[in-house]
């Protein structure tokens, strides 16, 4: 299926090889090579989108993210486009880690910002604490030996992520059939990654000298 990103569009499903909407006559690539094909979840700026990156053989899997303010009239379009662009420039200086998902693009259309970015398969925390309840000791210790050395390398670039969630912490899932292959890359599959960089910032350090002392 291939899913209209027009926001006033009343039947957004489309053929999954289909160039325009059948509805109403949107565009449905992005960027001339990603198409969105399932939408996943909204939140108030946005929508994200399961989408394929057609320009690729394989056509790989990616999350598509739409800047779309639940309320237009309490955000302006300036302050509307700096809250959105934050998370891609975080992605961006943060670069590529494994732990991370990968900014993929980042542009306008139709009036519209998207980010394009790495999706990340499997499920996130709090859907593990609603199927298998709270978790023991030796668990949360395996997550924090996953976790902290990405905040680590996060707080390295001088970023703070600032919404740490278990809704923002999705273990990868396996997908590889070969067992010999899952052996060999169960360590990268099964890290934890860390999502939504949107709240993000930052760090400013301050030096302040008192008495010969530099703090900072």
């Amino acid at each position: 299926m291939s899913y209209c990103l027009n926001p006033d569009c009343q039947k957004p499903q489309n053929p999954s090889d289909a160039k325009f909407c059948q509805s109403c006559g949107s565009k449905l690539l992005l960027g001339e090579r990603y198409r969105a094909t399932e939408l996943l979840g909204t939140g108030g700026f946005g929508r994200t989108f399961l989408g394929v990156d057609e320009f690729k053989p394989s056509q790989p899997r990616c999350a598509i993210k739409q800047f779309f303010p639940q309320d237009r009239g309490l955000v302006s379009s300036v302050k509307a486009k700096e809250l959105f662009n934050r998370e891609a420039v975080r992605l961006d200086v943060l670069g590529i880690h494994p732990q991370i998902p990968e900014l993929l693009a980042h542009f306008e259309q139709a009036e519209n910002h998207y980010l394009v970015q790495e999706f990340i398969e499997g499920r996130n925390l709090a859907q593990e604490l609603a199927d298998e309840g709270p978790f023991n000791e030796t668990k949360i210790r395996h997550l924090l030996s996953d976790l902290l050395p990405v905040l680590q390398f996060v707080h390295s670039h001088q970023i703070i992520h600032r919404d740490i969630k278990p809704q923002n912490i999705i273990r990868r899932s396996t997908r590889t059939p070969n067992p010999s292959a899952i052996q060999a890359d169960d360590r990268k599959e099964k890290q934890l990654a860390i999502v939504d960089f949107g709240a993000a910032k930052f760090m400013v350090r301050c030096n302040h000298v008192l008495n010969g002392i530099v703090y900072l």
